[in-house]
């Protein structure tokens, strides 16, 4: 076989590959390293740091859904700890009622949050990507929301370091899952 015939066969191959496109594409992107997920993320070094925490549970190497629920563990994980850090402030009982009230905003947005969570993980399940984008942007806004309630009042929000920290998970969730369910 000459050279341009070799190139011509190795072109038809890549399109005929590619023209199978999602058979292709979820071969493909199982052959993804954990790096190149990763990669994909807009917080690469949490995305890895989701691994190495939560990997244990998962197959080695782990896939794109496998790596889209461990983001969602660490989310979990950490949104039940602020959560439990604002029903410890709403039981001491001190502050402004605004202040009370912000906090009790931020509390019911973190249980929100948890159960919306619950529901991203079956519609991943079920392969409904609309379902799970939309409630993966809605545990976001409430993250956001916690924000709001404070900047309203104005005082200092003392979750904001973890709103952020949980707003770049789910950020990442958000640019694992088009490939975790292709």
């Amino acid at each position: 076989m000459r050279p341009n015939q070799l190139s011509l066969s190795l072109l038809s191959f890549l399109l005929l590959l590619l023209s199978s496109s999602s058979t292709a594409f979820r071969h493909l992107t199982g052959l993804l390293s954990l790096a190149d997920l990763c990669r994909r993320t807009d917080f690469p070094d949490l995305c890895l740091d989701a691994a190495k925490a939560y990997g244990h549970a998962y197959p080695s190497p782990p896939d794109a859904a496998a790596l889209l629920s461990m983001h969602l563990d660490m989310a979990a994980d950490q949104t039940r700890t602020v959560k439990a850090q604002a029903e410890e402030l709403l039981s001491k009982g001190g502050g402004s009622p605004r202040e009370k009230g912000a906090i009790d905003v931020c509390n019911t947005q973190f249980g929100d949050a948890i159960d919306d969570m619950d529901t991203v993980r079956k519609a991943v399940k079920g392969r409904d990507a609309g379902t799970a984008n939309s409630f993966l942007s809605a545990i976001m806004t409430s993250y956001s929301t916690c924000d709001d309630a404070f900047s309203e009042i104005p005082l200092h929000n003392p979750f904001s370091m973890q709103d952020d920290s949980l707003s770049e998970i789910i950020s990442n969730a958000l640019a694992l899952l088009p490939i975790a369910i292709s």
